[in-house]
């Protein structure tokens, strides 16, 4: 493990011991010459060894922890998809949530219920490691039910949900073009994260 200070060294995917490592400078060579493939590549890898390989693909998973995780990842899409550095403005998370539901029919039985689930899941798992409001977590199949007053949401189907939302953004990265709106706003996003490794604004 190296711990070299200087920011363009920065991994953003992969690793240094897999021979897979995307740095900060091999991504500033990336987009110098608009290699859309490598960066979708790069995208698909990030997301896929930080939020989808620990949940889908371990033999520990807890249904409480991968809901917290997908959550983080729901976010963060979002943030790509409409190239914003943080969702840290008041209401942009909550926002994020339900523009994500509507987005994506992966995640249309909780469309209507879109607002509860950011206070009941979201908030309720990252402020007080539960759900609130009678939402409750299992990890069988079905995305969401609801009874008598009470509502269940599958984390393992919103994890195989996230997964095909995640397929779908690279295919459409890879085919779009370097100028489109998609690629304009996943190029925001990266910058903002380079920025956060320490390299100036310009």
């Amino acid at each position: 493990m190296s711990f070299d200070p200087d920011p363009w060294l920065t991994c953003l995917a992969g690793s240094k011991s897999g021979r897979s490592e995307v740095t900060v400078r091999r991504y500033a060579e990336m987009h110098g010459s608009a290699d859309r493939a490598a960066i979708a590549d790069l995208i698909r890898q990030r997301f896929n060894e930080r939020y989808l390989d620990p949940i889908l693909d371990n033999d520990k998973r807890h249904g409480f922890a991968m809901l917290a995780i997908c959550c983080l990842m729901v976010e963060t899409l979002e943030s790509f998809r409409n190239g914003w550095k943080d969702t840290s403005e008041r209401g942009k998370s909550e926002a994020a949530f339900c523009q994500f539901f509507q987005a994506h029919d992966e995640f249309q039985e909780l469309r209507p219920v879109a607002h509860e689930f950011y206070r009941a899941v979201r908030c309720g798992i990252l402020h007080q490691a539960e759900t609130t409001r009678n939402w409750r977590v299992h990890r069988d199949h079905g995305l969401f039910r609801e009874k008598d007053g009470v509502r269940w949401v599958s984390a393992f189907e919103f994890g195989k949900g996230l997964k095909a939302v995640l397929d779908h953004y690279h295919a459409q990265l890879s085919a779009s073009d370097w100028s489109s709106s998609v690629w304009v706003n996943a190029r925001k996003k990266i910058q903002a994260i380079c920025r956060n490794c320490g390299l100036p604004e310009s």
